[in-house]
């Protein structure tokens, strides 16, 4: 009797140790990819639908940064009475789970009819390779579940020299050309029709506010204007 409750309880011990055995590299690997987020010292989301009761205009939503944030109200002014302008604006980086999950439930729960998308000026600690891979996930997860949208990239917007927040001049330059040359390159082989911003301002440092990455009114009116200029095209289609 006592040789059979040993026997289960050793029995019962090994089954254990190789389930711990098992689940360790999982853990493991989970671990490592919670780790491969890099935050910043301050993360927000900015989730914005006006008018979210009515169904007389289209929808369009624009996904960028307080870039973003800032042009939203002259495309919201520009479309007015032609369609209802939200947004999600975010300091979120390209691979961060939760950009994923927030952009899900927005679009899958509000229709839209143009999605005009961008995320290149945060998250300066992933590598190309990061970013490609994290703009192929957001691009397949628009299309996925963007219920139909027609789709619309952004290249990022440049930061002026001695710019503090980031690296050296030069690094901060490459960086940006290097994720925008993989936007276009994405956005080419998926057919997406890109809206190059960076070139919009990349050649007036006037246009730029003090801190040397976000903008005056003229700056953001000349970039809310060119957006505005793309999305009119999809939603007369």
């Amino acid at each position: 009797m006592f040789k059979l409750i040993e026997y289960k309880c050793m029995k019962a011990f090994l089954i254990s140790v190789v389930l711990i055995i098992i689940a360790i590299p999982f853990e493991i690997q989970a671990q490592q990819k919670r780790n491969d987020v890099r935050y910043e010292n301050t993360e927000w989301t900015n989730i914005w639908i006006p008018s979210a009761t009515k169904t007389d205009l289209p929808r369009v939503l624009l996904i960028g940064n307080s870039i973003t944030q800032g042009y939203y109200p002259v495309v919201e002014t520009f479309l007015k009475g032609k369609a209802y302008v939200a947004r999600y604006t975010s300091s979120r980086g390209i691979i961060d789970p939760v950009m994923f999950n927030e952009i899900k439930n927005l679009i899958t729960h509000h229709k839209f009819d143009v999605i005009h998308f961008n995320n290149g000026l945060h998250g300066i600690d992933y590598d190309a390779a990061q970013y490609e891979k994290g703009l192929k996930k957001l691009v397949r997860l628009l299309e996925k579940h963007g219920q139909d949208a027609v789709l619309i990239g952004a290249t990022s917007t440049r930061v002026l020299p001695g710019y503090p927040g980031w690296k050296t001049d030069e690094l901060n330059l490459k960086m940006i050309e290097e994720r925008n040359l993989i936007m276009f390159r994405i956005c080419h082989e998926k057919g997406i029709e890109v809206d190059d911003l960076f070139n919009v301002t990349a050649d007036y440092p006037e246009m730029f506010s003090g801190d040397k990455i976000h903008y005056t009114q003229a700056g953001y009116k000349a970039l809310g204007t060119q957006a505005t200029s793309f999305i009119l095209k999809k939603l007369i289609r």
